[in-house]
C-alpha cells in the first residue's frame, strides 16, 4: 500500500465507503446536498466502494481517495472544497458527509472552459468517524502555515466539568445536575453521583483520543499522583462533536476515602476537590493525564437548592508535541509528549506552590473571600444570637406581673406596654402559655401522649423537613438529636390533632421556637392554641382561600401607606404572595434572625393576627429606598437574602417593632378589604365558564369526598380495631369470670367445712367449759375444807407451841436443878449428859421437820388437795409421838 505522508501532515479515515457523486446546481445550498446525499445513501449497492479518504492538515494540500490496493482512484486540491455538510443526527444518514466540490471543464474543440460543481457522499461505519472527518477539513481550511519551521507543535484543549447526583432512588434513579455558582459545586451527602467531564479540542489538527482507562478524585488540591483514587468507569466515548470525548464515572461518597467530601461544610467554608482522567492518544507513545481542581459545599441529603445560572467549571490545558521519528523504524510515527500545562497550573507557578509533601492534601478547606461570600445565600433559620440581659428592676416587674396574672387568671393592662420591649428570654415561654391560654391543659397533654403512638401519613414529609427546620441552632443541628426527636414529635402529633389541616411546612418552624422556651407537652398545647384562637390554621386550610384573603388585604395595605413601592413592584410584576407567603405562614420564623422571631411572637400572641400586617408594612417602609433600584430578580433575591440580614442586631429588632406599633392602621379597612375579594371572588366565580366553574366544584367535593373517605376508612379501622380489642378483652373477663366462679365454689365448700368444724370444736369447748366449771368448783369446796383444816391446824400449832415453850421453860429449870444435884454426882454425870444431848438432838430434829411443814403449808397451792393434808396430818402425828416421847423422857428424868 502506498504511504501517504507523515500523519502529522495528514489525516486518513479507513473504510470509508464512497457512495458516489452527482452534478450540483448550487454548491452553497445544504438542501440540495442532504437530498442528494439521503438518495445516494438509499441506492448504495454493489457500485459503493471502500476507500482511505486522505484529508491535508492545511489548506494548500490535496484530498485523495484511495481504494484498497493502494491506487489513488481521486484527487482535487482541497482550495477547490466550496462547502462540507453532514447528514441529520436524526436520520438514517448520521453517518454520512459530504463534500461539494468546483473544478473547470474543456467544452468544444475551442478550448474554452465551464464550471461543474460536484457532491462526493461518503458513509462511515460510526457517526464520530464522520464528525472527525468534518473536523478536519474545517482545520485545513483554518490552517494557513504551508511550513512548518518547528518540530514542536501546541495543542488546546478544554475540559468540561459537571457532577450529577441521583434525587430518586437506588431502583429507579433520577440524575440532576448539580447547581454550581463561582466555581463551586453545591452536592448532598450520602447521594450516589456520576461525575462527567467533556474533554474537546480547540486547536491543533485533531488527535485521535482512542480512550480514557481511568477517572480519578480525591479531596483537595495540590495533590500528588498517588493520594488520587480510582472510580468506576460508565462511559467513555466520542461525542457527537467529534472534538469532544465524553467520560463519564459513578461516585459513591459513602465510601471511606471521600469522608471529607461526605461532610456537611461549615457555612463560610468550600472544601476542594480534584479530578483527573487518563487518556491514551494514537498519535502519542504514552498517556496523558488531564487534571482539574474545584470547589464544592456538602449540605444535608435532603437539602433543596435555589434555582441559579447553569454555567460550567472548565479547564484548559496547552499540550506540547514534538516530532521525533525513529529513522531506524519508519512505521513508528507517534508523536513525543514534551509537556502538559493548565491555566491553574501556570497561576500556581506564579505563586509559587508546588505539590503536596504530606500524606493528606494540605489545603482541604476554603475559606469564602468577599466575592463568594454567602450574601447570595439566606440566612440559615435559627441563626443569631438572643440577648439574656435584662435590668434587675425590669425583671421584678414582669415576675410579680406573672404572679398576679397566675392568681388572677385574667390579663393584665400593662402586658401589651411591656411587650413593646420584648419579654424577658428567662421568662419568654411562661409568660407564652400564659398569653395563649395553654397553662393546665390535662386533655391536650394526654391527648398528646395518645397520638405518640399511632401511625402518621405524613410521617415521610415530616421527617424531610425536620432537618432544615432551624439548621443553624444548636439543638436543632444533631440529627436524631434531642431536638429534632421533639421537634418530629410535635409535628407528627398536631398532624393527627387536626386531621384537616394535617401537616404544613411553616408549622415546624413555629414548633421550633416554641420548643426553645418550653418543654414539648407544653410546646404542643401552645401550638394548639395558637393555631386555633389566633386563627393561624385558617390559612393551612384546603385551597388556602384565607391565606390569599390576607396577600388582598396587604397588597391594599401597601397601595394605601406606601403607594409609590406598591406602583413599582406592580410594574416589576412582584405579586405579593412571593415575598409575604412565608411571612403568613411561618410568623416570620423561617428565614429571620431569632432575635427577631421572639420579638414578633411576643408582639403576636399579644395583639393577635393583625401583627403581621404592622410588620409587614414596616419591613417594606424600611426596604423602600432598595427595592426602588431593583429589578424583578433583585427584588426576589433581596426579600430572601438582603432583608433577613438588616435585623442581625436587637437594636435593628427593637426599632422594627417600634416603628410597626406606630402604624395606626385601621383595622375596620381590613373588613372593608374582605368583603370586596369576597364580592371579587364572586364575580370571577359568576364570569367564569360554568363547566370550568363546575369541575372545580366537583374537584374541591372529590378532594373533601377523598379526606372524608379516608377519615372513614380510618374510623372503620379504629371501630373494627377496637371491636377486636373489646372482643379480646371480654373474652379475658369471661375466662376471669370462669376462673373466679371456680375458686368462690371451691372456697364455699371450704367455708361450710370450716363453719362444721368450728361447730364440733365449739361443741367440744362447751363440754370442756363445762369440766373445767365443775373441776373448780370442787376445787374450790376442797380449798375451803383445807382453809379450814389449815386454820385448825394453825391454832393446834400454836397451842402446841405455846406449851412447848412453857415445857421448854420448865424442862429448863427442872434441868438446872437435876445438872445441880447430879454434878455433884459422879456417876450419874456422865449418863446425864448423854441423855441431855440425845433429847437436844430430838428437839432440833422437831424444830427442823415443823419448820419444814410451815414452809409447805405457806407455798403449796390448793390444787395439791386431800395428799397434802394427809401429808400435814401424817407429819403432826410424827410430831406429837415426837413430843410425847419428849415428856415422858423429861418426867423419866423429873425426881
Amino acid at each position: 500500500m502506498e504511504e501517504f505522508g507523515d500523519f502529522t501532515e495528514v489525516t486518513q479515515f479507513t473504510n470509508v465507503q464512497y457512495l458516489g457523486c452527482s452534478q450540483l446546481v448550487n454548491n452553497d445550498n445544504d438542501n440540495e446536498m442532504k437530498a442528494l446525499m439521503k438518495v445516494l445513501d438509499e441506492q448504495k449497492g454493489a457500485q459503493t466502494v471502500n476507500v482511505t479518504l486522505v484529508v491535508p492538515h492545511n489548506i494548500s494540500g490535496t484530498v485523495k481517495l484511495i481504494d484498497s490496493q493502494g491506487k489513488v482512484l481521486s484527487s482535487f486540491s482541497l482550495v477547490n472544497i466550496r462547502f462540507c455538510i453532514r447528514g441529520e443526527s436524526t436520520t438514517s444518514q448520521n453517518n454520512c458527509f459530504g463534500i461539494s466540490f468546483t473544478h473547470k471543464i474543456n467544452v468544444g474543440d475551442n478550448n474554452s472552459s465551464d464550471i461543474l460543481h460536484q457532491c462526493h457522499v461518503f458513509r462511515t461505519s460510526k457517526a464520530e468517524t464522520a464528525a472527525k472527518a468534518l473536523y478536519c477539513f474545517s482545520y485545513a481550511f483554518s490552517n494557513k502555515n504551508v511550513s512548518a519551521v518547528s518540530n514542536r507543535m501546541e495543542f488546546l484543549f478544554e475540559s468540561i466539568l459537571e457532577i450529577r447526583e441521583n434525587d430518586g432512588t437506588a431502583d429507579k434513579p433520577i440524575w440532576k445536575l448539580c447547581p454550581q455558582h463561582n466555581g463551586v459545586f453545591k452536592v448532598r451527602r450520602d447521594r450516589e453521583k456520576k461525575i462527567v467531564v467533556q474533554l474537546k479540542q480547540i486547536e491543533g489538527f485533531l488527535l485521535n483520543i482512542k480512550k480514557c482507562f481511568g477517572m480519578l478524585l480525591a479531596a483537595g488540591r495540590n495533590l500528588r499522583h498517588s493520594d488520587l483514587q480510582l472510580l468506576e468507569m460508565q462511559r467513555n466515548e466520542t461525542g457527537t462533536d467529534s472534538a469532544v470525548f465524553l467520560i463519564e464515572a459513578n461516585w459513591d461518597p459513602r465510601v471511606h476515602m471521600f469522608e471529607v467530601l461526605n461532610t456537611e461544610t461549615p457555612r463560610d467554608t468550600r472544601v476542594f476537590m480534584t479530578v483527573a482522567i487518563d487518556v491514551i492518544v494514537t498519535e502519542i507513545s504514552e498517556p496523558i493525564r488531564f487534571s482539574m481542581e474545584a470547589m464544592s459545599r456538602v449540605f444535608h441529603e435532603h437539602e433543596r437548592f435555589y434555582k441559579t445560572p447553569q454555567t460550567v467549571v472548565s479547564e484548559e490545558f496547552t499540550l506540547v508535541l514534538e516530532k521525533n521519528f525513529d529513522q531506524a523504524d519508519p512505521n513508528d510515527r507517534k508523536l513525543t509528549f514534551i509537556s502538559l500545562e493548565s491555566d491553574s497550573d501556570r497561576k500556581r507557578s506564579k505563586q509559587n506552590l508546588g505539590k503536596s509533601p504530606s500524606r493528606m492534601p494540605t489545603q482541604l478547606l476554603h475559606p469564602t473571600g468577599d466575592d463568594e461570600s454567602d450574601c447570595d445565600e439566606p440566612l440559615l433559620s435559627g441563626s443569631g444570637k438572643v440577648s439574656q440581659e435584662c435590668k434587675e428592676e425590669h425583671l421584678e416587674m414582669w415576675n410579680s406581673l406573672i404572679e398576679n396574672w397566675d392568681q388572677q387568671s385574667d390579663r393584665p393592662e400593662k402586658i401589651s406596654e411591656l411587650v413593646l420591649d420584648g419579654i424577658p428570654d428567662k421568662l419568654r415561654g411562661h409568660v407564652w402559655q400564659l398569653l395563649a391560654n395553654a397553662i393546665d391543659q390535662p386533655d391536650l397533654v394526654e391527648k398528646y401522649h395518645n397520638f405518640l403512638n399511632q401511625p402518621c401519613p405524613s410521617e415521610q414529609v415530616i421527617m424531610r423537613d425536620i432537618h432544615r427546620t432551624f439548621p443553624a441552632h444548636d439543638y436543632f443541628k444533631e440529627s436524631g438529636g434531642k431536638g429534632q426527636e421533639s421537634l418530629y414529635k410535635i409535628s407528627k402529633v398536631y398532624s393527627l390533632y387536626d386531621e384537616e389541616v394535617s401537616y404544613c411546612q411553616g408549622l415546624s418552624f413555629l414548633a421550633a421556637s416554641l420548643l426553645l422556651h418550653m418543654p414539648e407537652e407544653q410546646a404542643f398545647c401552645t401550638l394548639v392554641k395558637i393555631m386555633f384562637n389566633y386563627g393561624l390554621r385558617d390559612l393551612f386550610k384546603l385551597g388556602f382561600d384565607n391565606l390569599h384573603l390576607r396577600f388582598f388585604q396587604l397588597t391594599a395595605l401597601l397601595k394605601d401607606y406606601i403607594p409609590e413601592l406598591s406602583h413599582h413592584l406592580d410594574h416589576i410584576g412582584i405579586e405579593t404572595h412571593m415575598y409575604a407567603s412565608q411571612w403568613f405562614l411561618t410568623l416570620f420564623t423561617a428565614k429571620f434572625p431569632l432575635q427577631m422571631v421572639f420579638f414578633i411572637l411576643d408582639l403576636f400572641l399579644s395583639q393577635g393576627m393583625n401583627t403581621i400586617f404592622h410588620i409587614s408594612l414596616a419591613l417594606l417602609h424600611d426596604a423602600k429606598t432598595d427595592l426602588l433600584q431593583l429589578d424583578f430578580e433583585g427584588t426576589l433575591k433581596y426579600f430572601r437574602v438582603s432583608l433577613p440580614r438588616k435585623y442581625r442586631t436587637e437594636a435593628a429588632t427593637k426599632q422594627l417593632i417600634h416603628k410597626a406599633v406606630k402604624y395606626r392602621l385601621n383595622h375596620s379597612k381590613l373588613e372593608v378589604y374582605e368583603k370586596e375579594y369576597k364580592r371579587i371572588k364572586e364575580q370571577e366565580r359568576e364570569n367564569e365558564d360554568p363547566v370550568l366553574r363546575m369541575e372545580k366544584e366537583i374537584g374541591r367535593h372529590l378532594a373533601n369526598t377523598l379526606r372524608l373517605e379516608r377519615e372513614n376508612d380510618d374510623l372503620a379501622h379504629e371501630l373494627v380495631t377496637s371491636k377486636i380489642e373489646l372482643r379480646r378483652k371480654l373474652d379475658v373477663a369471661e375466662d376471669q369470670i370462669e376462673t373466679s366462679a371456680n375458686a368462690i365454689e371451691r372456697l364455699t365448700r371450704q367455708n361450710q367445712d370450716i363453719l362444721e368444724e368450728n361447730k364440733n370444736l365449739m361443741r367440744e369447748y362447751e363440754q370442756i367449759k363445762e369440766m373445767y366449771r365443775r373441776d373448780v368448783l370442787r376445787l374450790e369446796e376442797n380449798g375451803s375444807r383445807a382453809e379450814k383444816l389449815l386454820a385448825e391446824y394453825k391454832k393446834l400449832f400454836s397451842e402446841r407451841s405455846k406449851r412447848a415453850e412453857c415445857e421448854k421453860e420448865n424442862f429448863e429449870v427442872q434441868k438446872k436443878a437435876i445438872v445441880a444435884r447430879i454434878s455433884e454426882c459422879d456417876k450419874c454425870w456422865p449418863s446425864l449428859e448423854i441423855d441431855l444431848a440425845q433429847t437436844k438432838l430430838s428437839l432440833v430434829e422437831a424444830e427442823c421437820r415443823n419448820q419444814d411443814l410451815t414452809h409447805q403449808l405457806m407455798a403449796q397451792s390448793e390444787s395439791d388437795g386431800k395428799k397434802w393434808f394427809k401429808k400435814t396430818i401424817t407429819q403432826l402425828k410424827e410430831v406429837g409421838s415426837s413430843l410425847k416421847h419428849h415428856e415422858r423422857s423429861n418426867s423419866s428424868v423429873t425426881p
